[in-house]
């Protein structure tokens, strides 16, 4: 073989290797780069997507604003933060007056820390009782009291507090009883776990009604020990 089939040979062999080198050193790392790039690209779709849903989410609600204002209000009234003793004042001479009977008297003792109310079962005729009450009402009437309210673990002694009541009022026992209906369904929320009533002296066909129960309350962060 003559010297210039050798340097052909030779010169083929290092361009061969010139170009297995040029693709490892690079070509691969442009291939990682582009990895890289896509994986980047398809995170940042991803995100878009989520960014999109909560734009679309927050487009929902401030369409409802007007509602979940109205029904944060609501709620607030029905259990503020503090006693609020003053507003509901307020709302048992309306809801007095609107029943047709006169307030005499209510008593608000220290507040409680709030303790689940267990559902007490109505005795099997007393819808019964209730419906024969004759018209001339007797010294005592004993009245059944309505289920508690579903209570939640996210409620406990640390943030919410009970207040309880003592309300009395005189008028008849139709009164009455429309009385403690609206107690139990007004703007603030009001638990009745007692009613009592007897003959108003000198007063035919009223009654002197005592209806105790509880109002609630929320309890600050800062002051969450209550009693």
């Amino acid at each position: 073989m003559d010297r210039n089939k050798l340097w052909l040979i030779g010169s083929v062999l290092v361009t061969s290797v010139i170009v297995v080198l040029g693709a490892v050193l690079g070509i691969a790392p442009q291939l990682e780069s582009m990895n890289v790039a896509n994986a980047s690209r398809t995170l940042v779709q991803a995100t878009n997507a989520e960014h999109v849903a909560l734009l679309a989410r927050l487009k929902h609600d401030f369409k409802n604003l007007d509602a979940l204002t109205s029904e944060a209000d609501a709620l607030a009234e029905s259990v503020p933060t503090g006693s609020a003793m003053p507003a509901l004042v307020d709302q048992l001479d309306a809801q007095a007056l609107a029943a047709g009977l006169t307030l005499t008297g209510m008593t608000v003792t220290e507040a409680v820390a709030y303790v689940p109310v267990v559902p007490v079962a109505a005795a099997p005729d007393a819808a019964a009782d209730a419906a024969a009450v004759p018209a001339a009402v007797p010294d005592a009437v004993p009245a059944a009291m309505p289920a508690a309210p579903a209570s939640s673990t996210s409620i406990t002694a640390t943030n919410f507090a009970a207040f309880p009541m003592q309300i009395t009022v005189t008028g008849s026992y139709a009164e009455v009883l429309d009385f403690v209906s609206r107690l139990q369904s007004g703007s603030r929320l009001f638990l009745v776990d007692g009613l009592s009533t007897a003959r108003a002296p000198g007063l035919p066909g009223l009654v002197n009604a005592t209806v105790s129960g509880l109002v609630y309350s929320l309890v600050a962060p800062a002051a969450a020990s209550v009693g």
